[in-house]
């Protein structure tokens, strides 16, 4: 499990990150706060499970999510927004989110 902090998030890795519109869907839903394992996570964007779980190993090694008890998956620490908050701070670059959906 890796709490890197934002800035140390290797620019290459972020630029991999960011370059897939279901990664983008994903990082919404973790950006809500609530863990999830990946069959839900999955179900809320849309995609199967086992490409999903494929997106998420891309977010684990960037160190931008873990994955906890229970194989439930959420932002790593030092990247979790504060409830309502809707800018979420990568380090090289800061996303605004809209959570609202």
């Amino acid at each position: 499990m890796s709490n890197l902090p934002p800035s140390s998030i290797p620019l290459e890795k972020l630029a991999q990150l960011l370059s897939d519109p279901a990664r983008w869907a994903i990082l919404l839903e973790l950006a809500k706060g609530e863990p999830l394992p990946v069959k839900e996570l999955a179900r809320r964007v849309g995609r199967t499970p086992d490409m999903t779980s494929k997106h998420m190993a891309v977010f684990r090694a960037a160190g931008v999510a873990v994955v906890g008890y229970g194989r439930l998956y959420q932002l790593a620490p030092g990247l979790r927004p504060e409830p309502g908050a809707t800018t979420l701070d990568l380090g090289h670059c800061l996303l605004k989110l809209d959570t609202r959906k």
